[in-house]
């Protein structure tokens, strides 16, 4: 999600052994997470109810208001994600076609919450854990 500029996040991750980052914008976030799993050899868990969405997209979407872009995004990536028992709304969600997102980051999970704390200290407090990459098929993305 991303309420503020890309700066400061990128300036604290440069403290970390990031394995990985991208900003998230026309693929959504499961384009980008598709991306980054194949590139890394790993598979990738994502917690639904972790992942922050801008206020009121939950209501435009139930409203029928998406992008179109975000259907196309579904698309690209149905046959490399498990969406367990996840409504298509939710789905969609996931998808969603941003033009400005915040960071994807692939960091230790050790390293985590120290980031997270960092962030805070710098004023950036949106920033939150929503999974975690596993071994597995390369390119598969669970959601939880």
């Amino acid at each position: 999600l991303m309420a503020t500029l890309n700066k400061t996040p990128a300036e604290v991750m440069k403290n970390y052994e990031v394995h990985a980052c991208t900003d998230v914008t026309g693929f959504g976030l499961l384009g980008h997470l598709k991306e980054m799993s194949m590139a890394s050899h790993c598979d990738v868990e994502v917690d639904f109810e972790k992942v922050p969405f801008l206020r009121e997209v939950k209501n435009l979407a139930t409203a029928g208001i998406i992008p179109g872009g975000t259907y196309n995004n579904l698309e690209f990536v149905k046959d490399f994600v498990d969406f367990g028992n996840h409504p298509r709304l939710h789905q969609l969600l996931l998808c969603d076609a941003q033009t400005s997102g915040g960071l994807l980051i692939a960091l230790p999970e050790k390293d985590a919450e120290n980031y997270l704390n960092d962030l805070k200290k710098n004023d950036i407090t949106g920033a939150v854990v929503i999974g975690r990459f596993t071994e597995g098929m390369a390119g598969k993305t669970f959601i939880r």
